[in-house]
C-alpha cells in the first residue's frame, strides 16, 4: 500500500468515525429524555457496534498507540449496555416463546415462567436505570469529544477515492475469520460460536457500512446470507444465556420442560447456522 493509499484510506476511516459519533450524541439525547424507549437503545448499540467494526476493517492503517487506546474504551462503553439487551431479548422473545411451547397441562412450568417474567421485569428495570444514569454521566460525552479530536489529525483534504483492492482484502480477512471460527456448529460451545457470531457481525458492517465509503459495493443477496448467519448464530448465544439469567434472580430452577424448549431452539439454531456457513465456504467474498 502506498503511503498516499494509507492516508486516504486513513481519512475515510475519520470520516466514517466522525459520522457514528455524530449518530451516537444524537441516540443519548433521545436516552436522556424523559421516557426513552428500547428503540432508542437499540440505535445506539448499533451504531456503536458499527463504530467498534470499523476499527477491525480499518486495522491495517490505523496506527498501533491509537487502535491501543481506543479499543479497550470502546468495548468497556458497548459492555455497560449488555445487561439490558439481554433482559430485553429475554423478556420480549424467549420467555414467551417458551409459553408457547408448554403443553395446556404443564403448570409447574407456567408458574415458573410467570415468577420469571415478574422478576425479569424488575431485574430489567433496574438495569436499565443504572445504565441511563451512566450513559447520561460526563465521561460517555468526553470520551466522544476525546475521540473526535484523536481522528480530526486523520482527515485530509481532496475528492474521494475507490480503494477495491484494500475493501476486498478486508472482506476476505473476515470470511476466513468467520469459517475458522464457526468450524463444526453444531457441536461447538455457545462462547465459541459467538465469536464467529461477531465475525459475521463485522463482515456485515462492512458491507452495509464500510464498502461504500471505499467505493466498492456487495450483492444484497450476499448481505442477506450474513444476516441470516448471523442471526441464526445468536439464537445459540442468547439460548446459553438466557436461563442464566433468570437463575439469578429465581430461586427456583427451571422445569424440564423449559430447559428442553430452550434446547430446541438452540438446536434449530445451530442446524440454520451449519447450513449458512456451509453457503459462505462454497462462495468467495464479493
Amino acid at each position: 500500500m502506498s503511503k498516499h493509499s494509507h492516508a486516504a484510506i486513513l481519512s475515510i476511516f475519520a470520516g466514517i468515525v466522525t459520522e457514528h459519533i455524530a449518530a451516537l450524541r444524537d441516540a443519548l439525547a433521545r436516552l436522556a429524555a424523559p421516557s426513552p424507549s428500547g428503540e432508542d437503545l437499540h440505535q445506539f448499540r448499533v451504531t456503536l457496534r458499527r463504530l467498534r467494526s470499523a476499527w477491525v476493517t480499518f486495522a491495517p492503517v490505523l496506527p498501533t498507540s491509537f487502535a491501543a487506546e481506543w479499543i479497550p474504551r470502546l468495548r468497556a462503553l458497548a459492555a455497560s449496555t449488555g445487561p439490558v439487551r439481554e433482559w430485553d431479548v429475554l423478556l420480549s422473545d424467549w420467555l414467551p416463546a417458551a409459553r408457547e411451547s408448554l403443553l395446556d397441562s404443564d403448570e409447574a412450568g407456567r408458574a415458573w415462567l410467570d415468577e420469571a417474567l415478574t422478576k425479569s421485569q424488575g431485574a430489567r428495570n433496574r438495569a436499565w436505570e443504572e445504565l441511563r444514569a451512566e450513559l447520561a454521566s460526563p465521561d460517555v460525552s468526553e470520551a466522544l469529544l476525546e475521540l473526535e479530536q484523536a481522528v480530526a489529525a486523520f482527515h485530509i483534504e481532496g475528492e474521494p477515492e475507490r480503494h477495491l483492492r484494500f475493501a476486498r482484502a478486508q472482506a476476505r480477512a473476515l470470511r476466513k475469520k468467520l469459517i475458522r471460527r464457526g468450524r463444526h456448529p453444531r457441536r461447538l460451545s455457545a462462547p465459541r460460536l459467538h465469536r464467529a457470531r461477531i465475525a459475521a457481525k463485522q463482515w456485515r458492517y462492512l458491507y452495509e457500512a464500510f464498502y461504500p465509503a471505499l467505493g466498492a459495493n456487495v450483492a444484497k443477496r450476499y448481505r442477506s446470507h450474513l444476516r441470516k448467519l448471523q442471526d441464526a448464530l445468536g439464537e445459540v448465544h442468547d439460548a446459553s444465556v438466557a436461563l442464566d439469567c433468570v437463575a439469578g434472580v429465581l430461586d427456583a430452577t427451571p422445569p424440564l420442560s423449559i430447559v428442553n424448549a430452550f434446547h430446541k431452539r438452540a438446536s434449530s439454531a445451530r442446524g440454520r447456522a451449519a447450513k449458512g456457513l456451509r453457503w459462505m465456504r462454497s462462495h468467495k467474498a464479493p
